[in-house]
């Protein structure tokens, strides 16, 4: 018989992003209307599968979309948007269905990781665990216990340093990554060491091979 389950309880309960400037979404709106025939008619949608045909938020937090024309989302999650596009379409739509979604929900992992570089993600829903899976895992060379979470807010920024290792990192309220966060992983001493002596190496090298061809050259000319 295997040992008992180890439970982690209070983790923080996640909280819908909010809708921020630069934000782009996807934004569809169908609707089931009849003609005369009363046959279906086509349904009307407006929407991106790439973000960049997608709706813009502006610094003021307005989107501007299709016959409804301009709407404040800044600072709604992604629901109540939804739920303020659909008021605003019923009276252009017969019963339109609503689909909004963030579509550059990306997270910017960078330093000693399998593949640095840029996350996205695509349920808006993810913790700093799953973001750093995403971005290939942690290499043996990382401080596993200094990873720095950058995020904005507003015109703040905050510095937060978690440890991988300890559980505690299951209680601390940015256990949830939220739109445009950044993750730095640290590299070991060994791992800078050991980059500085393969720097020292090739660059032996290459003084050397840059000799070489000196001396051929001088060479031949006194020859």
């Amino acid at each position: 018989m295997g040992a008992p389950p180890i439970v982690i309880s209070h983790i923080p309960p996640f909280t819908d992003p909010l809708i921020q400037p630069n934000d782009i979404l996807s934004i569809t709106v169908q609707t089931t209307a009849q003609n005369e025939s009363n046959s279906p008619m086509a349904s009307s949608s407006s929407g991106a599968k790439d973000p960049l045909s997608g709706f813009l938020v502006d610094k003021d937090g307005y989107v501007e979309v299709a016959l409804i024309g301009m709407v404040h989302v800044g600072g709604l999650t992604t629901q109540q948007a939804k739920d303020l596009i659909r008021q605003k379409a019923n009276t252009l739509y017969n019963e339109p269905v609503i689909n909004v979604r963030i579509v550059n929900f990306d997270i910017m992992v960078l330093g000693d990781v399998g593949r640095p570089g840029i996350v996205t993600v695509p349920s808006e829903k993810a913790s700093v665990i799953d973001v750093i899976g995403m971005a290939g895992d942690l290499p043996l060379t990382s401080k596993r216990r200094n990873i720095l979470l950058i995020r904005t807010e507003g015109d703040q920024k905050k510095f937060v340093r978690l440890d991988m290792t300890n559980s505690a990192i299951f209680h601390s309220p940015y256990y949830w990554v939220r739109q445009r966060d950044m993750l730095y992983v640290e590299p070991s001493n060994y791992r800078i060491q050991n980059s500085d002596n393969s720097f020292l190496r090739y660059f032996g090298i290459g003084t050397s091979a840059i000799s070489v061809i000196s001396l051929l050259f001088a060479f031949k000319i006194i020859k």
